[in-house]
């Protein structure tokens, strides 16, 4: 199983290295910079959107290939119990369940997906990196939909630069540092933002369109958010100074000549807003992401008129003569944008406790005990394993697991810890047969409420064959039948 994004392109561990490779990141990045202006000086759409897309694929990559592990993976629950679901649903489970044997899996696109996933070794590390594509894409999908053509560059310019600002990142709303959080959601954001544009091309009048825009960013309400609410202050100064100075370019631009996707995507995306500020579970991460791509969208028309005025000057001299003044606009709102935008100073590891302990690689040890356990077990196999371990084994190993408390309690759990109990001390009755145990995964300091000093104590009690054994006492043995 692939754990390292940087094993892909067969880095050795410690490269990239976040401390000391930042400095060359910015340096690429501002070379990557003047080739997107000089494809947008040149008025090549296809060769623009590449280097924009770049420029942002290795922004964002670089903190990506620095990870020791998948985003937040034995870190955050939520994230882990999803790769655990996802694991034993590619491994061959019954259909159907979850890492906690005998309970339903939950309906998740991607544990859906898990089982038809080519390679699998890229089961583990494919949520971390799909969010990567959530920006380009958003990129081409502005360009290709824009309704005005000559505001199309500019745009799509914007909403790579500017999808994400300092003030909303340090409130916890930004739209970068949030997809890996988010690592499904984001597409649904695209799938909106789509809906919006097209809408807002069909020839209508501009306040049905706006309506009906508005109406589909609705659509984000199905994704649940944390129940505590963002609380008003936050959500008026989300709305307002975290903005600037795109809220007063829209603002200036509304009554003048805002296309109906943008007005559809403010109006919505604010109303969601609002709502995320009251306890009804509305995820704000979303809510801002649509409210700022539409500020954005508004604020193209000034902002491509301000650059054509700026692109006229530099027409005098004879290098930039034959060049059309739009263009070398576009290419100064590059030039002077990508070098200091956030996507060029963001440093997720200070900002971000889980990206930040993200960088711990897993431990060898457990790798391989977990390759052993996926390779040399049925996909069938029920696992007892302490809390410690159980994540481990449904994860890594794709083993179901009787017990997993720091993941999930199972409405059942005081039977499973009786279950447990009655395992261990070698008298396992009914209830050992109830959840099919076939193993038992046990290391050093695990089980001592149960009077093992140490794993191979097991042993003693007579129902157990040894099958693992690592150098640090890591061991699996099989349950035997019988009573």
């Amino acid at each position: 199983m692939i754990a390292r994004a940087a094993e892909l392109l067969r880095l050795p561990p410690g490269v990239p290295d976040a401390d000391l490779h930042a400095g060359l990141l910015r340096y690429l990045l501002l070379a990557l910079a003047l080739l997107w202006a000089l494809a947008a000086l040149r008025a090549r759409p296809a060769t623009f959107l590449l280097a924009g897309a770049a420029f942002v694929i290795v922004a964002e990559g670089f903190w990506i290939a620095a990870l020791g592990r998948p985003y937040g993976l034995f870190l955050d629950p939520g994230l882990t119990r999803r790769a655990a679901d996802m694991s034993v649903a590619a491994a061959g489970a019954p259909r159907g369940e979850s890492f906690l044997v005998d309970r339903p899996a939950p309906r998740d696109g991607w544990v859906a997906f898990a089982p038809r996933l080519r390679p699998k070794a890229w089961l583990l590390i494919l949520p971390t990196l799909v969010p990567l594509l959530v920006l380009p894409a958003l990129g081409v999908l502005v360009y290709g939909l824009w309704p005005r053509r000559d505001e199309a560059p500019v745009a799509t310019a914007l909403c790579l630069l500017f999808s994400t600002g300092d003030l909303d990142a340090a409130r916890g709303a930004g739209f970068v540092p949030g997809l890996w959080a988010h690592p499904g959601s984001g597409f649904l954001i695209l799938a909106i933002v789509a809906v919006v544009l097209v809408v807002g091309r069909r020839p209508r009048r501009e306040v049905v369109a706006t309506a009906l825009g508005a109406g589909a960013t609705a659509a984000w309400l199905f994704v649940e958010g944390p129940s505590e609410g963002l609380g008003l202050p936050d959500a008026a100064l989300l709305l307002t100074l975290d903005q600037v100075p795109w809220c007063v370019l829209a603002v200036w631009a509304w009554p003048r000549s805002v296309a109906p996707a943008a007005r559809a995507l403010i109006v919505g995306g604010a109303a969601l807003v609002l709502l995320s500020a009251f306890p009804l579970g509305v995820d704000v991460w979303g809510s801002h992401a649509l409210y700022r791509v539409g500020l954005l969208l508004a604020s193209a028309g000034p902002v491509t008129v301000l650059l054509t005025r700026a692109g006229e000057g530099p027409r005098g001299r004879r290098p930039f003569a034959r060049f059309d003044a739009r263009a070398l606009g576009t290419a100064m709102l590059v030039l002077a944008a990508a070098p200091v935008c956030f996507l060029t100073w963001w440093t997720p590891i200070r900002i971000d406790p889980l990206m930040n302990a993200s960088g711990e690689p897993l431990p060898v040890r457990l790798r391989d005990a977990m390759a052993w356990v996926r390779s040399q077990t049925p996909p069938t196999a029920v696992f007892l394993a302490s809390p410690d371990y159980a994540p481990y084994v449904a994860v890594l190993g794709g083993r179901r697991v009787l017990r997993a408390p720091g993941l999930a309690v199972a409405d059942d759990d005081i039977r499973r810890d009786r279950a447990e109990d009655k395992l261990l001390r070698g008298r396992p009755g009914k209830l050992g047969s109830l959840y099919g145990l076939t193993h038992v995964f046990i290391g050093p300091g695990d089980f001592l409420a149960f009077g093992l000093a140490s794993p191979e104590g097991l042993e003693q009690r007579g129902r157990f064959r040894l099958l693992y054994r690592d150098a640090s006492d890591l061991r699996v043995y099989e349950i035997l039948g019988g009573d």
